[in-house]
């Protein structure tokens, strides 16, 4: 998908000059001080449309469709600060990029047709005739993929049937994307394409426990399931603030905060943070290795 440089807030259109509008980076100061890693916006919270500017033909920009929106998002969006920086005390360490669109500044992201339908200099080909053939085959692969659905236990022992439940494969919703994107439903499509591949999923709560379900997730693709995206390795927990304990075999952040004055929780305090010959970490638990101790009280 080709990048959008544009986005709708509170009806109006602004651009990021130098690049995709979803794909804003906080400007905010971190307490290391350098510029955040956190994008403004995790996953696609809105959506992708195209608009008509009169005469001068068609944009496509992210945003709210309705062009009223949440004001307090809206500010943050133009503040170009993440979640955790939405703070009014905060301190950018950059000039946010957006700015208002302009019709003949920015001339080269009009076009002169639609982009969602197919064009061949004539009268555009819309509507279920021309595309009958490929709709067909379509339908047929998400049929195929439809019969391969099962139930699953959302525990390992499965005992609570309401925990049970039936997942949405990545071969379905990549025939559900192809066959919306056939008719012409990009933004659905593109929904689609991003929940049929592996996705961080890291929780992005502000206050977080292993056992309180998130309401807010990291939607950046990844490699393989169970994998963090690299905004949320334990070396960027900081800019999160968390805890900032790492483990070869995990790769994923801790969920609780920091104790006060300190860069760990009070359960990984105690892990021993000396870096051994071989370059791995120690990690022992209340470690009681003499060199180790002398290290650590320096």
């Amino acid at each position: 998908m080709k990048p959008r440089h544009l986005v709708v807030l509170r009806g109006r259109l602004w651009i990021n000059p130098s690049g995709d509008a979803h794909t804003l980076q906080c400007v905010a100061r971190t307490r290391k001080g350098g510029r955040c890693h956190n994008p403004v916006e995790y996953g696609q919270v809105l959506g992708f449309h195209e608009f008509q500017l009169g005469s001068a033909g068609y944009v496509q920009a992210y945003g709210d469709l309705g062009g009223t929106g949440d004001s307090v998002e809206v500010d943050r969006w133009l503040a170009q600060h993440c979640t955790l920086h939405d703070t009014p005390d905060v301190i950018d360490c950059e000039t946010p990029e957006l700015r208002r669109f302009d019709i003949a500044r920015d001339a080269a992201h009009v076009q002169a047709h639609r982009t969602d339908i197919a064009y061949t200099g004539g009268e555009p080909v819309d509507g279920p005739a021309g595309m009958q053939g490929e709709t067909t085959g379509l339908v047929d692969v998400l049929f195929e993929a439809a019969t391969r659905l099962h139930p699953s236990p959302g525990y390992i022992n499965g005992h609570d049937y309401s925990q049970w439940y039936i997942e949405a494969t990545p071969d379905l919703l990549g025939a559900l994307a192809q066959l919306a994107r056939s008719c012409h439903k990009a933004e659905l499509a593109d929904r689609l394409e991003r929940l049929s591949q592996p996705l961080c999923m890291e929780p992005l709560d502000a206050v977080l426990s292993y056992g309180t379900f998130p309401k807010i997730w990291c939607f950046r693709p990844v490699t393989a399931d169970g994998l963090p995206c690299d905004l949320h390795t334990p070396e960027h927990a900081a800019n999160l603030g968390r805890c900032t304990f790492g483990d070869a075999r995990d790769p994923r952040i801790c969920r609780t905060a920091p104790l006060a004055g300190s860069d760990r929780c009070e359960d990984h305090a105690a892990y021993c943070r000396v870096v051994r010959k071989d370059g791995m970490v120690c990690n022992r638990r209340s470690c009681r290795v003499p060199q180790h101790r002398d290290v650590t009280r320096t």
